[in-house]
């Protein structure tokens, strides 16, 4: 559940986005548990992390070289947007093999939801 604050900062977020050009995404739906692991629930096609090969249910380890577990939802949406075109260096988990991938961020589609990570 989405608290005050939380709800304050993605209205915030999103008039940002309004006033600027639109950021680069990695263009996949995330959720985090409460012991901080993070997993992918979707990599829509033609976004980075699909053209990357994220798939559903990859673990995400690291980003840039940084443990995930250390973020909370905010600061790794923060973390995972960027100027368009710019690499995102990506640690996974997927069936006991470990997979490191760069993904370049892509334009944000227009008719999706700026920001997707679930608890």
């Amino acid at each position: 559940m989405i608290g005050v604050a939380a709800t304050r900062s993605l209205l915030l977020a999103s008039l940002a986005a309004a006033c600027s050009p639109p950021p680069g995404t990695i263009g996949a739906v995330l959720g985090q548990a409460t012991d901080g692991t993070v997993r992918v629930r979707e990599a829509p096609e033609g976004l980075a992390a699909a053209e990357a090969g994220l798939e559903p249910g990859d673990q995400i380890l690291l980003v840039d070289g940084m443990d995930v577990r250390a973020f909370d939802p905010e600061e790794l949406h923060d973390l995972l947007s960027g100027d368009v075109g710019d690499p995102v260096r990506v640690t996974v988990l997927r069936g006991g093999e470990v997979r490191r991938l760069t993904l370049e961020r892509t334009p944000i589609p227009k008719q999706k939801h700026r920001r997707k990570l679930r608890k």
